[in-house]
């Protein structure tokens, strides 16, 4: 299923799908389109704080390595050795606050889903936060997995949407 087909529902966003809505590629348009039917309610948004963290992340090292004009692998070091860059960067501030408030998301708890997550990780073969993911949308009951990552087409429980 592609998200143009989604009407309904409620939806995990994985960390990807932020991303992409809030750059340019291919994937932005339809991933735009979703987060405004979340906005606007006929959509039910869900992440939990694991891509909240890994799209603070992205933009975080995205700004960092565009105004340092550094490789994408380096910007983490030069962030460990300049502190103060944390303090001057708005971007991934900004960005954050708004994909949480703006499109009123609710943020799922994983405290509960760890034993899940563990099992999930070996039976599927997945990186434990993906995992997490995915067990988070189980556990919730949520209708649809939005992802661009191929990893999760092995989840025989998700109803995968790309965009």
């Amino acid at each position: 299923m592609e998200i143009s087909e989604l009407k309904v529902g409620s939806v995990f966003l994985d960390t990807n799908i932020l991303l992409y809505a809030y750059t340019t590629t291919k994937f932005s348009s339809s991933c735009e389109t979703l987060l405004e039917l979340v906005q606007n309610g006929s959509i039910q948004g869900y992440v939990n704080s694991t891509v909240i963290d890994e799209f603070f992340h992205k933009v975080l090292l995205t700004q960092v390595y565009i105004e340092k004009h550094l490789a994408p692998r380096d910007a983490i070091v030069y962030i460990k050795q300049h502190p103060d860059m944390l303090k001057r960067c708005t971007a991934p501030y900004h960005m954050t606050k708004e994909v949480l408030e703006d499109y009123q998301l609710i943020v799922l708890d994983t405290s509960d889903v760890i034993d899940d997550t563990l099992n999930i990780s070996q039976i599927y073969g997945l990186l434990f936060s993906d995992a997490l993911h995915a067990a988070c949308a189980r556990k919730n009951h949520i209708d649809y997995f939005v992802t661009n990552d191929r990893d999760f087409d092995r989840i025989d429980f998700l109803s995968i949407v790309k965009p």
